[in-house]
């Protein structure tokens, strides 16, 4: 039968080299296991909703902060008004006591007994903006930490199924508990370290399972959509986070906490029956996907310990130097957004509240659509074989890149009245980054080092989330009045670094394997010069049977 004779021909492949070469493909060329519900696409859509609920967990501390912190509330006799209570207090007993005929001495005590007859505060916890800032930080400081970490278990083990169950686990846990330990500050931001160190081990695992679970003309889709929950997280986060705050059970801002640590449970639950790190060790797995994804399995090399990892030629790489440079080029212009896009709306473009919620989404939701798009198109680009896999990614990235330095640049010259073009150009730079994550740098490291992507992965976003610390801190010290000219100065600087990680793409970027990656024996007769792959008669669509 066709399926034994298949077989056969896997079991000569195995036994020869795990580098499949064209002419070891031709007994496979007759056949294509369909995506559509395969288990590959299953996988694809569990780590969807992993990236999501990881994302969630991240950002869900930014947003409940809105209605977790106390407030002092000014009473009157007709209105109610909120104010933030961390300088409040001493800024209008300065002004009092400094106004003529004022007895500090003899009337200060006067004074704090009216203020706490004036205003009536309201339950909450009592974080000052440096508390705020030191617990929002917390998760970074874990996040940093054990990224190469993660991506180095995952290859060595060659597998991420144990660990992407044990993180979310982990943060699950801290996400349920949160509503109750954050009356202690200490303990609470003990648990933000520790939920960013389960989420910095987790990530680097799951582009290392696509290394196995997928063919390379569709690679680019099934990674896409595996990593699509980071953009909708982005989209979808604040309003949800709003409306939680407003409307949730357990009096509002603690249900932000227990919806994403529900998910997390519900997440491990399923991943327990339906993530599984290879092909062979699916248990419902078809004769057909079996067959048609054997020949891209990684294979345990005869005589050498598995994945041991060659950290003196990763680290002297120029091309997995060239990844990391873009991963922090394009981290910069993500998190200036991430941590001043509000600010940047109320302040320079004066939108209010209402406004501003809706429009901040407006990138994030614009990335999405690109985000689901570009990887199906890059995986049609290199099925039609128009140039190298090096030069696709190149082209790829560099329109990436200079799409959204393009926009900063526009930006930094319009005027209040052409507000609204602002956003447009905004939406715009963020659906050029996705151009650059799925059909350039990002997912390189497959091609580079498929046996070693988690590691590759780990440095490369490990560095990338130095922006994080960062572009903040560097915001917050150019913008001190919020004028115009001076968030100017903020989108020159990622405009720069744009073009920058565009260039060095361009001139340092490779997709060719890199020798160091070359499995023990193996002579790769699969050159960059052109994407090699099996034909498929009657080759369907992606997303068809």
């Amino acid at each position: 039968m066709a399926i034994d004779e298949d077989m056969e021909a896997l079991r000569k492949i195995s036994t020869a080299s795990s580098c499949p070469t064209e002419s070891s493909l031709a007994p496979l060329r007759r056949r294509r296991a369909r995506l559509w519900l395969s288990c590959r696409l299953n996988l694809a859509l569990m780590c969807l909703a992993a990236t999501f609920t990881f994302f969630l967990m991240r950002l869900n501390l930014s947003f409940a902060l809105v209605c977790m912190v106390r407030e002092l509330r000014y009473v009157n006799d007709t209105t109610v008004v909120a104010i933030s209570n961390d300088s409040f207090r001493d800024d209008i007993t300065t002004s009092f006591v400094s106004s003529p005929g004022y007895d500090s001495a003899e009337q200060k005590d006067f004074f704090d007994d009216d203020l706490r007859q004036i205003f009536d505060e309201e339950e909450g916890l009592d974080w000052n903006k440096e508390v705020q800032g030191s617990m929002l930080s917390a998760f970074y400081y874990g996040f940093w930490v054990t990224q190469v970490f993660g991506g180095w278990l995952s290859d060595r083990m060659a597998g991420s199924k144990a660990i992407l169950i044990l993180a979310m686990s982990i943060m699950s846990v801290i996400s349920l508990l949160s509503p109750f330990v954050a009356q202690w500050s200490r303990l609470f931001f003990f648990l933000r370290l520790t939920l960013g160190l389960a989420s910095g081990l987790a990530l680097p695992t799951i582009q290392p399972l696509f290394s196995r679970w997928s063919a390379p003309d569709e690679r680019g889709t099934l990674i896409g959509l595996a990593f699509a929950g980071f953009t909708l997280g982005s989209s979808i986060t604040f309003p949800l986070s709003g409306f939680l705050c407003e409307y949730g059970f357990a009096g509002g801002w603690p249900s932000i906490f227990y919806l994403s640590g529900l998910l997390g449970v519900i997440w491990v639950v399923g991943a327990i029956f339906l993530v599984h790190d290879s092909p062979e060790t699916h248990p419902r797995i078809t004769n057909d996907e079996l067959t048609f994804l054997e020949p891209y399995c990684l294979k345990k090399q005869p005589g050498k310990k598995y994945n041991s990892i060659p950290w003196k030629c990763i680290l002297s790489s120029v091309p997995v130097h060239t990844i990391n440079v873009c991963q922090f080029c394009l981290n910069w212009g993500f998190y200036t957004l991430i941590s001043g896009l509000p600010i940047f709306m109320k302040e320079a473009l004066k939108f209010d509240i209402t406004q501003n919620g809706l429009l901040s989404s407006m990138p994030y939701a614009a990335a999405l659509v690109v985000h689901l798009v570009a990887g199906k198109f890059f995986d049609w680009c290199r099925g039609k074989q128009l140039c190298s896999l090096t030069w696709l990614r190149k082209i790829f990235n560099t329109i990436g890149f200079l799409l959204p330095a393009c926009s900063f640049f526009i930006i930094c010259q319009l005027t209040f009245e052409w507000r609204y073009i602002a956003v447009f150009l905004l939406a715009l730079s963020q659906a050029g980054s996705e151009i650059a994550i799925m059909g350039g740098f990002m997912f390189s490291n497959i091609d580079l080092a498929p046996q070693y992507s988690g590691v590759l992965q780990g440095i490369a976003s490990t560095i990338g989330t130095v922006p994080g610390f960062v572009s903040p801190v560097v915001i917050a010290y150019l913008t001190p009045s919020g004028s115009a000219s001076e968030w100017a100065k903020v989108f020159y600087i990622s405009c720069s670094l744009y073009i920058f990680g565009a260039l060095i793409y361009l001139i340092f970027g490779s997709s060719e394997r890199q020798k160091w990656a070359l499995p023990l024996g193996a002579d790769i007769q699969e050159k960059d010069t052109r994407l090699i792959q099996p034909p498929v008669s009657n080759r369907t669509d992606t997303f068809e049977s």
